[in-house]
């Protein structure tokens, strides 16, 4: 397992699109971490369970602060420029 510090995190929009990317850092490099599902649910037995990662403790600082993507920085938008 490989051991990651968490150096910033962003609700971020671009477009229609909304997700959260976390830049973290470990001994091999700097690497952008993108959630593009904030919501959904699956089957647990006979009922259905839902989740939603904004309300999960880690994320709980980015709940209300979306960032528009043209304001993310540089090397940010170009890591999400390849998946969103």
């Amino acid at each position: 397992m490989l051991r990651v510090t968490r150096e910033a995190v962003y609700r971020f929009r671009k477009g229609g699109i909304e997700g959260v990317c976390e830049v973290v850092s470990s001994p091999l490099g700097r690497f952008v971490v993108v959630h593009g599902l904030l919501r959904g649910s699956y089957e647990l037995g006979d009922k259905e369970e839902s989740w939603d990662l904004l309300e999960h403790q880690s994320f709980k600082d980015v709940k209300d602060i979306v960032v528009e993507y043209k304001d993310l920085p540089l090397d940010v938008r170009r890591a999400l420029s390849r998946v969103a």
